[in-house]
């Protein structure tokens, strides 16, 4: 597999146009699309999702970017004009979905939505924005794994190449991996948002843990051959969140068929909703499901 020489894809009028941003870009606007199409089918109206998704975009990526700025504290201390200079990557799913969820939970609770019902419906276009955003690394020469001799490996430059493995020229493409774990995740997903209305079994909230379980679960194996981890402690700190996500997944998940059972999601009637400017009104009426 070839990667990009040049990480600029145009330059208009001498305005630098990354192709890290634009797989970015892309990643967002299929999320928010995807998301808008599940619920529609779910017989929800989509303006409760058009309205807040600007904010809680931007809220994860101040996250994304907060939670690597934590990570490299030490070098944006002394370089603090770094911190906001995303053109070479430096965003982080996790810090991203930390602060997405508090979004959401903010303006479902401001506009009287049911939270855990929303989440269900955007955690798979949270993974599709994945599957394509992480093309982003591949642009950039990055997040890519150790040597291999795979006809699918990745050709890396040599300025790139970690300098215990200069004589190497190809890599595992981990970023093409998650790819195509996400993509799976995000339609598996999708699936099961489909068909919790009419799915006894199914809670509301169900969606959600098993995101945490499954990306959680994938984001460990993949880590275990990517050669840019950045460590918290003696363990790669993705590591440390792919372990909290598989352990708050796989409690809650029994949690809320046990012991403090979620609701049952319900018709179609009683999620849909205006817009957010309408919906204040009723917050008191649907907060209860949150």
């Amino acid at each position: 597999m070839p990667s990009p020489h040049d990480p600029i894809a145009f330059s208009p009028g001498g305005l630098t146009v990354r192709w890290y941003a634009i797989f970015i870009l892309c990643g967002i606007i299929a999320a928010i699309l995807f998301v808008r199409w599940l619920a529609i089918r779910r017989g929800m109206d989509p303006t409760f999702l058009l309205d807040v998704a600007p904010w809680v975009v931007l809220g994860a990526i101040v996250g994304a970017r907060g939670y690597y700025i934590l990570l490299k504290f030490g070098y944006y201390i002394h370089h603090p004009y770094d911190a906001i200079d995303v053109r070479e990557g430096g965003l982080t799913i996790h810090g991203a979905l930390v602060v997405g969820a508090a979004m959401v939970a903010f303006f479902c609770w401001r506009y009287g939505q049911r939270f855990f019902t929303w989440t269900d419906l955007i955690i798979p276009g949270v993974a599709l924005g994945q599957a394509i955003g992480r093309w982003g690394n591949w642009a950039n020469q990055e997040a890519f794994g150790t040597p291999t001799r795979h006809f699918w490996g990745v050709a890396i430059d040599p300025a790139r190449r970690p300098a215990q493995y200069a004589q190497f020229t190809h890599f595992q493409p981990t970023f093409l991996y998650e790819s195509v774990l996400d993509l799976a995740t995000a339609l598996v997903l999708a699936w099961l948002v489909l068909r919790q209305p009419r799915r006894r079994w199914l809670r509301e909230g169900d969606v959600l843990w098993l995101y945490c379980v499954v990306y959680g679960t994938v984001r460990f194996v993949i880590e275990r051959i990517r050669t840019d981890s950045l460590d918290i402690g003696p363990y790669p700190a993705a590591y440390w969140l792919s372990w909290a996500l598989i352990l708050v997944g796989a409690t809650m998940l029994v949690v809320r068929h046990t012991v403090w059972p979620a609701p049952h999601v319900p018709p179609p009637a009683a999620t849909a909703g205006g817009g957010a400017g309408d919906l204040a009104p009723a917050a008191e009426a649907a907060r209860g499901g949150a």
